[in-house]
This record gives C-alpha cells, structure tokens and sequence, in this order.
C-alpha cells in the first residue's frame, strides 16, 4: 500500500503564506527589471541638452517621452499589484497596516506628477528646443528618477 505523507498547509497553493513567498519573488523580480528600465531613463535624461552642438533637442526629447510613457505605464501597472495584493498580503502576515506603504504610495504619485510634467513639457513645444530648455525639460525626469531610485526593493526594506 502506497503511503501518503500528510500535506505541509503553509506549501499549498492557496495558503497565504505560498501566496506571500510567491508574490516576494515577483516583487523582487518587478524591481530589477523596472530599475534596469529608471537606469536606461536616467542616462537617456541626464545626456539631454549637454551637447552644445545640437541646435534642436525637440527629437531626442520625443523619444524619451515614448520609453518614458512605457515605463510609466508598467510601473503603474506594477504600483497597482503592489496596492491590491502585496499590500494586504504583507499586512495579514504582520498582522497590522505598515506606515512604509503610505510613503510608498505617495512615491509612486510624486514621481507620476514628475512624468506628467515631463509629458507635458514636450507636448507644448512644437519648435525647436535648445540645449539649457531641452535639460529643464529632462529635469522632471531625473527628480521621478531620484524618488524611485531610493524605492524600496523588496518586503525586507517594509
């Protein structure tokens, strides 16, 4: 007769905790790729308006505006599942609401503000963008950079 070991609850699918180990793995893997993505931003943003040879920078900032629109657009994605899953996740297992999820939050707000400015910046200028206006411009991204750069990466920093 073929003998069964007795089920281990905490290694069952549904159980909270599987669900907290397997949402930990997807926060950790989310933050490196987003951070690779905010890395290739900055460098993009930083290196906006410090060629003193281009007479118009109005191209350069398009296109950072379409990655930075992309990336917006997965972090708010990402922001989301944090709020709506590893937020109570976290909270049933600590048994009490963590003060780190409000400045969490209002990170990702802020650095959503500083992306809508850089947006917007870009959208009202239809002609050319000299170097110092081109690195104001970028300046929004690289203050978004700044807040998420020292966003926690994962449930150890909570």
């Amino acid at each position: 007769m073929k003998q069964h070991l007795p089920l281990d609850p905490y290694n069952s699918i549904g159980h909270p905790l599987y669900q907290l180990n397997e949402s930990i793995q997807r926060l950790q893997e989310e933050h490196v790729l987003l951070k690779i993505k905010l890395v290739e931003l900055y460098g993009m943003a930083k290196a906006i308006g410090l060629n003193e040879d281009a007479i118009n920078w109005i191209g350069v900032l398009r296109d950072l505006k379409r990655k930075a629109t992309v990336f917006k657009r997965e972090l708010e994605a990402h922001s989301k599942w944090e709020e709506e899953h590893m937020f109570p996740l976290i909270t049933w297992y600590f048994g009490e609401e963590m003060d780190q999820f409000t400045l969490m939050e209002q990170e990702h707000e802020l650095a959503k503000q500083y992306f809508n400015a850089y947006f917007e910046a870009v959208e009202r200028n239809s002609q050319p963008v000299k170097g110092p206006e081109a690195h104001e411009m970028a300046s929004y991204l690289l203050q978004a950079f700044t807040l998420l750069n020292h966003h926690p990466e994962s449930v150890k920093d909570c």
